[in-house]
């Protein structure tokens, strides 16, 4: 069987800082299934006369209906077969690294290779699995080439991975997951409460972002709910397995949060430290 997975990363290191962040996401499917995808969301476009690129930093007031209407089509392609499945890592900063430092760019291919390699279970696939990581290509040829010679080590003996490097401005897929990767740090990290300066209260892109937010999460624990059978979701725990190992590959949605084994435990990151309705940031 071949798939094809479109992934991407929301790499947040500068200040400020967040609790929820290094978040990456992706999308495993077949490769018709991503064309379909492909052509619902340029009709889509073309009937809301959407032109920009589809991302986290580009929803407005004035086209949220859009996005509205998005959502439904990426609910219906996750449902639709049953080799559709999302995957979501991220870090949390109560659990803060205390191993060898290392260059940020170093690190971010270090947590992308433990995000492909982990999170999507291949050791649990079929024999004569081919895989096409399709990523979104990086800005730096010599970071590329890093990246790749990281993914190297991306070896199973049931299946064969090739990678890919793609302009995600050409990408629905991949668009779609900055799409739920932006959502997830701003419902985490209650974005929607880091007020303008002078101001009270939330301005209405806040509030509109806040609740767009939450229809991704209300999505996701519904795609949970419908597929796992469990009444309980949360999109910054790691997702159970309830004692199976291949559920980590069978599961249509797993969330994964990844604590390094060399850490120490900061208290001052969770949300019991902030008010109620605050950023989560420093």
């Amino acid at each position: 069987m071949k798939y094809v997975i479109y992934a991407d990363e929301a790499w947040t290191q500068s200040n400020p800082l967040y609790r929820y962040h290094c978040i990456f996401g992706g999308l495993i499917s077949t490769e018709n299934h991503f064309k379909i995808l492909d052509k619902q969301i340029k009709r889509l476009k073309k009937q809301h006369s959407y032109s920009k690129e589809i991302k986290w930093s580009n929803i407005s007031l004035k086209n949220i209906n859009f996005y509205n209407d998005l959502l439904l089509i990426v609910e219906s392609f996750i449902n639709t077969t049953v080799e559709t499945k999302y995957r979501q890592m991220f870090m949390d900063r109560t659990y803060q690294y205390t191993g060898t430092p290392c260059s940020e760019i170093e690190t971010q291919f270090k947590i992308y290779y433990q995000f492909l390699k982990h999170c999507f279970g291949f050791e649990h696939a079929p024999k004569n699995t081919y895989i096409t990581l399709k990523l979104d290509t990086h800005s730096s040829h010599y970071h590329r080439d890093q990246l790749t010679e990281y993914l190297k080590g991306l070896i199973f003996s049931n299946v064969k991975i090739k990678v890919e490097f793609i302009d995600s401005k050409r990408s629905c897929a991949l668009q779609i997951c900055d799409l739920l990767m932006g959502a997830a740090g701003y419902h985490g990290n209650k974005i929607s409460w880091d007020l303008v300066p002078g101001k009270k209260k939330r301005t209405k892109n806040q509030l509109m972002k806040a609740a767009f937010s939450k229809n991704v999460y209300e999505l996701l624990r519904r795609i949970d709910g419908t597929h796992r059978g469990s009444r309980a979701f949360n999109w910054f725990e790691t997702t159970g397995t309830g004692g199976i190992s291949i559920n980590r590959y069978n599961h249509k949605l797993r969330i994964w949060k990844f604590i390094p084994k060399l850490h120490v435990y900061d208290e001052s990151w969770e949300d019991s430290a902030f008010p109620k309705n605050s950023v989560r940031k420093k």
